[in-house]
């Protein structure tokens, strides 16, 4: 433990030291919600408050961006600079780090969430319950793992810092249209639909907004968890197969 400690806290440090990438974490999405309350606030979607339905979506999507971008992309520069070979030089078991690491990321991306929902109630006047958000952040704990996960197998998978983003940004970009987070998805053509609802921001989304908003859910949740559940794999898989400690020479 005092290990995963240290660790921890030596990562913690570096992650606040990157000031640019701390303050885009938060003004990026609390700036969504204060756009979209801006022009939604005050009205409904099928009986329900648009900020409420809406906060989720950009929760999700604040996750989602954790993972594919930022945790890629941090990943793959940390093993650009060289600071993943010297970690690997350390007596420290890669157990230990990829706790450590995991738990400081889902820290970064729950205060950021915490942030986000109580932007939505003092401004906006959105309304949660308390044991509505609380199970809602256990699910988006959960979540931001299988981001996380899917974030290591890109940086795996990326030659460079670079292509890491790129790559990041090719998958969540079109996500951010076809996951029910602000667009509901029903207004999608049939085949893109089903096509649309097996990815894991929707899946994610359809968990999380019933528990927040008192929606009836799209799909089963047993369905959701499973499909998140295969997804986190995918990305131990691929991220233990092809991990790197140093770039490509």
């Amino acid at each position: 433990m005092r290990r995963f400690l240290v660790v921890f806290r030596s990562l913690l440090k570096i992650n606040l030291r990157d000031k640019a990438a701390l303050f885009w974490g938060f003004a990026f999405p609390i700036g969504l919600i204060l756009l979209y309350g801006t022009i939604w606030g005050g009205q409904d979607f099928n009986g329900v408050s648009a900020m409420t339905w809406l906060t989720v979506g950009v929760v999700v999507l604040n996750i989602m961006a954790s993972g594919f971008i930022g945790d890629a992309t941090w990943l793959t520069q940390m093993r650009a600079q060289g600071i993943l070979l010297r970690v690997q030089a350390a007596p420290l078991p890669r157990a230990v780090l990829v706790a450590a690491y995991g738990a400081v990321r889902l820290v970064i991306v729950l205060i950021q969430a915490a942030a986000i929902v109580l932007v939505a109630m003092l401004v906006f006047g959105a309304k949660f319950s308390l044991s509505g958000v609380a199970l809602a952040f256990v699910i988006a704990l959960g979540g931001a793992a299988v981001f996380i996960l899917l974030g290591q197998a890109i940086a795996a998978l990326a030659p460079s810092t670079g292509a890491s983003m790129a790559i990041g940004q090719c998958i969540y970009f079109p996500l951010m249209f076809l996951s029910n987070l602000f667009i509901p998805i029903e207004s999608l053509p049939a085949w893109l639909y089903g096509i649309a609802r097996w990815n894991p921001a929707y899946m994610l989304v359809d968990l999380m907004r019933p528990v927040m908003v008192a929606v009836p859910a799209q799909q089963a949740s047993w369905l959701n968890l499973l499909g998140l559940l295969l997804y986190g794999l995918l990305g131990i898989m691929i991220a233990a197969r092809f991990f790197r400690w140093e770039p490509k020479r």
